[in-house]
């Protein structure tokens, strides 16, 4: 009989935004919370705020990791200790990760979830309680003996109105408490997939391809429960306004209940040309939106089949502004069109504007060559590493985005990764940053100095190991598949065999880096706005 069901998430090993926050993903307090309605003790354990001794965590009769591939060699070690000291015990496993690739985990768990594990895993939960079949559970992928089965797709589900509990974080409320307290992420839903079908993005396989929307009672409770923890609340819908009727009803809801929540969005940059809308938005109290920028070459854009030019682009960022809402560019670097003169321009753009910047390399999570990948097969390390030694996935640590893991076309791995760090290096200088402290917007003011030194300990971090080890890895990855023009030579891409692995990382959790500096360079916002909030109060002025 099943009763106590743990969940275990682990971080990635190298220094990450999450750091200091208590910053779970979205889907792990969402599911124990949908657990524990249904009757089960449900408990989560998160990397560095829980006590996380292999004795505690093992006190269940099943467990549940999301997967995701930055923390794929943690979840294997502790798969594996679970299966050595805990045989007993089922492994399920989930997340982003497996909904891709559930091929790479069924060594290490009994069962991997395909899919949104809203339904799929109080049913198998139920099933193994009863000693029923599994085989008769929509979505799992499991080894039946040296043969991996896939039970048929099951059909997106419903978006539960269920509140995610994060007080099942094991560790949460002592966390949270006294002096010293830590600051909670939170993190907010309110629809499902997006209709766009970007290549670089997995959205459309990790959803079903079906956009949903949430019942705005539910969101509303939802904020209403988390915002004693942080006003700060960050939306993970991939399409916040994927259905627009119904997102200006639930904006009209949030704007007259007065929740005191400032909400963080992702949207395409059409929002940016629809200013009746980005007026409700800031009455609702967004305060910043991520706009899916990518590239200032249409040609890149068009390769991403993004549906967009990089003139509207620019265009709509600027009428966000104007909007006094702050925006945060998220931009892709090592496309085929890219070459090093690439850098430069965002960090010209990002200057101009006073966009916040968020940066990865290109990736591609298809597998299917008919489909026409970004990337080819022949181009990716992780072909030639499986090659070199198949059970070796220390290559797993590095697919957090800010390390090149693949060929580009234009220009040698060695250099993209050079590129990528110039970037945000330059974008997360000292004076880049400090400069906001007199922005007249007051989230950009604040939030945008947290987030540029979070970015900027991220990469002093990513330095640290490209120049420990990493750059001397790709120079000796990439010698001779490349002309005096850093063109890549297709033909003796052609005859290579295998890749040595990278080594290993070690964990990095910085936590003091810039703790006392933030909350000193966003004092003067602070004041400034209780100022303005005064002169308001006793009819003396407005808002400049």
């Amino acid at each position: 009989m099943i009763q106590r069901v743990h969940f275990i998430e682990y971080n990635a090993k190298i220094n990450t935004l999450a750091a200091r926050p208590i910053f779970p993903k979205y889907g792990t307090p969402l599911l124990a919370a949908i657990l524990k309605e249904r009757g089960y003790d449900a408990r989560i354990f998160l990397e560095g705020v829980s006590d996380m001794r292999f004795e505690k965590m093992a006190d269940c009769d099943l467990v549940c990791f999301p997967v995701f591939a930055p923390a794929m060699n943690k979840v294997r070690a502790c798969a594996r200790q679970f299966r050595q000291e805990r045989p007993r015990v089922p492994i399920v496993m989930g997340g982003p990760h497996v909904c891709l690739f559930p091929d790479s985990v069924v060594d290490v768990c009994d069962y991997a979830v395909r899919c949104e594990g809203d339904e799929v895993l109080p049913e198998l939960i139920e099933r193994l309680s009863n000693g029923g079949d599994a085989r008769q559970v929509k979505g799992l992928s499991f080894l039946d003996g040296s043969q991996i089965v896939h039970t048929p797709d099951r059909p997106p589900p419903a978006i539960p109105q269920t509140i995610p509990d994060l007080t099942l974080i094991e560790g949460f409320e002592r966390a949270t408490r006294g002096i010293g307290r830590r600051t909670v992420v939170n993190t907010l839903q309110t629809s499902r997939g997006c209709h766009f079908h970007c290549k670089f993005c997995p959205t459309a396989r990790l959803f079903g391809g079906a956009y949903r929307t949430r019942d705005i009672d539910s969101v509303v409770r939802d904020v209403r429960a988390k915002v004693r923890y942080n006003p700060f609340i960050f939306v993970v819908d991939n399409s916040f306004l994927g259905h627009r009727k119904r997102a200006a009803e639930m904006l009209h809801r949030l704007a007259k209940e007065r929740l005191g929540a400032h909400f963080i969005i992702f949207e395409r940059h059409e929002i940016g040309l629809d200013a009746d809308m980005l007026q409700l938005m800031k009455r609702a109290g967004v305060r910043c939106i991520i706009v899916g920028i990518e590239s200032l070459a249409d040609e890149n854009l068009q390769l991403y089949d993004k549906r967009q030019a990089s003139r509207e682009v620019v265009q709509a960022v600027e009428n966000i502004l104007a909007h006094g809402i702050h925006v945060i560019g998220t931009f892709v670097l090592g496309g085929d069109a890219d070459t090093k003169d690439r850098a430069p321009e965002v960090n010209r753009f990002v200057e101009a504007t006073g966009v916040s910047l968020n940066l990865f390399i290109v990736h591609d999570e298809e597998t299917d060559e008919s489909k026409g990948l970004m990337i080819p097969l022949n181009r990716r390390f992780q072909t030639y590493y499986e090659r070199t030694d198949r059970a070796n996935t220390d290559f797993y640590d590095y697919l957090t985005g800010n390390f090149v893991t693949y060929f580009p076309k234009r220009m040698k791995p060695s250099t993209l990764q050079e590129c990528i760090l110039s970037i945000y290096e330059r974008a997360f200088s000292h004076p880049n940053i400090m400069r906001r402290v007199w922005s007249p917007n007051l989230f950009n003011a604040t939030f945008g100095i947290a987030h540029g030194y979070a970015m900027k300990r991220m990469t002093n971090a990513v330095r640290r190991l490209a120049d420990a080890h990493y750059l001397n890895h790709l120079r000796r990855v990439e010698q001779g598949l490349y002309d005096e023009n850093e063109q890549l030579i297709e033909k003796n891409l052609a005859s290579l065999d295998r890749l040595p692995i990278p080594r290993p990382l070690r964990d990095q959790v910085d936590f003091r880096s810039y703790e006392c500096l933030v909350p000193l360079l966003t004092m003067p916002a602070l004041i400034r706005y209780g100022l303005i909030r005064l002169r308001k109060r006793w009819g003396g002025g407005h808002q400049p």
